[in-house]
């Protein structure tokens, strides 16, 4: 008898676990798949650093990671007066300058709009910090949920991370409203060629991806 009890209360305590086990996996799923609808938010060129090494320091040379502090008084002097700008003047609070001047400019979760007559919030001023300038996100995409993929799934698939918010691969549709002769510094004859300057290690240095991600 007591081989008896002791067999059933085995099996009711494997059939208990069992069940446990499929419920944290279906929580577990529900989590993922509600991660999934949020919208993807911007993270920082110092976290891309974290896995893209490389490319962050040569990025950081870069006139791209600069562009914000461009709008500040007594810099890129000759590029201004050149192009008739004051260059004493701080354009750091131009919107017609900053939409490409920093990353996600106006949008939900990128640099904050400046409205006359508006004062940020503290998440406002603390986003601003984050995207100053053209970084990383500018051309991938806001990172916050493809980046957490990527790091637990080293053979990711492309498909993947774009429906986490990724542009990949950068296109010139996400490049060209900033690549424009409106800009009063850019050069009269300046034309925009994407498949050119994608490469160019003017953005980063570009590192050969060790596994394929195609699909």
């Amino acid at each position: 008898m007591l081989r008896v009890l002791t067999a059933v209360l085995g099996a009711y305590v494997l059939a208990t676990a069992a069940v446990a086990l499929l419920g944290v996996g279906s929580f577990v799923g529900e989590v993922q798949a509600d991660e999934k609808k949020k919208d993807p938010t911007y993270i920082s060129a110092a976290k891309c650093k974290k896995c893209h090494l490389k490319q962050f320091k040569s990025w950081s040379k870069s006139k791209l990671k600069t562009s914000f502090d461009a709008l500040k008084p007594d810099q890129r002097v000759e590029a201004k007066k050149a192009a008739k700008l004051d260059p004493k003047k701080d354009y750091t609070k131009d919107p017609t300058c900053l939409k490409c001047h920093t990353t996600g400019y106006g949008t939900a979760h990128g640099y904050p709009a400046v409205v006359k007559g508006k004062t940020w919030t503290d998440a406002e001023t603390a986003r601003a910090a984050l995207t100053e300038g053209i970084h990383c996100e500018a051309c991938h995409g806001p990172g916050s949920l493809y980046s957490v993929l990527k790091k637990n799934n080293k053979k990711y698939k492309r498909s993947e991370i774009v429906a986490l918010g990724a542009i990949a691969p950068p296109n010139a549709a996400s490049c060209a409203p900033c690549h424009v002769k409106e800009c009063p510094t850019m050069p009269a004859d300046y034309k925009f060629d994407f498949e050119k300057d994608k490469l160019s290690e003017g953005i980063h240095k570009h590192k050969k991806l060790k596994y394929n991600h195609d699909g």
